[in-house]
């Protein structure tokens, strides 16, 4: 699971990552947890933006900053839109249940391809094919909080905080590649706000930060907007497995 989620930076002290190797996993963080993991199983639809910072690899030992942005449309039990925009990109994906088109706005290239019928499965097939990543996509699985709890060593409930005024729950994890830090708003919807990840490696780390805005909950979304008309002059290219 882990090697999809793009989450949140949580800097701690040396101290505090062995303190994190004891496998201690909060119960209060556990709940928060499971309630944000049900209420996104209940919903047929969501949508939202998202603000990305990350850190990228630029030369040996060296990282540098870059920003993005993204729009999300998710509509159960088969049906995706993600528009990606950054310093380097300005992408469509649409998934209509059967297929799943890409089309690059930069370059006016498209390519389309048939998918699974879930998706779950469309998700991780993307990845596990052509190592296309979309925002953050596995938060929204209703098994997140276990598939979460499985592969960290540490979680705990930090309190409460705000955030642009809004009162969040504050959520810290690790384990051995990498820590996170998650708020989720106080609000009874338990939605993400906030959050972050420092990946550890040896002689360097790096950071992703994702903010989350402007929530759609349960919208009904015209059939149309997931499927793909490749606008007039664009050339179709054939998507090649990363393997």
């Amino acid at each position: 699971m882990l090697k999809k989620i793009c989450l949140g930076l949580l800097f701690i002290t040396l101290g505090e990552l062995v303190h994190a190797q004891e496998s201690k996993l909060d119960s209060t963080a556990l709940m928060i947890l499971d309630k944000m993991s049900g209420m996104f199983g209940e919903m047929k639809s969501i949508g939202f933006t998202t603000n990305v910072s990350k850190d990228v690899v630029y030369a040996e030992d060296f990282y540098i900053k870059e920003f993005g942005s993204s729009k999300v449309k998710l509509v159960g039990p088969n049906k995706f839109l993600v528009r990606a925009t950054g310093e380097q990109k300005d992408d469509l994906y649409t998934y209509n249940g059967s297929q799943v088109s890409y089309y690059s706005f930069r370059n006016n290239i498209y390519t389309i391809a048939d998918a699974p019928d879930n998706l779950i499965e469309t998700i991780d097939w993307l990845y596990t094919e052509f190592g296309i990543e979309l925002t953050l996509a596995d938060m929204f699985y209703p098994t997140f909080s276990t598939d979460f709890a499985a592969e960290m060593d540490y979680i705990e409930f930090l309190g409460v905080t705000h955030i642009a005024g809004e009162r969040v729950f504050h959520i810290g994890a690790a384990n051995e590649f990498a820590t996170f830090q998650l708020w989720i708003s106080d609000d009874g919807y338990y939605l993400p706000i906030k959050t972050l990840i420092t990946y550890l490696e040896e002689g360097s780390s790096h950071q992703f930060e994702t903010d989350f805005n402007d929530w759609e909950l349960n919208m009904e979304y015209p059939a149309s907007m997931f499927e793909f008309l490749p606008p007039p002059g664009a050339e179709q290219i054939t998507w090649i497995s990363k393997d």
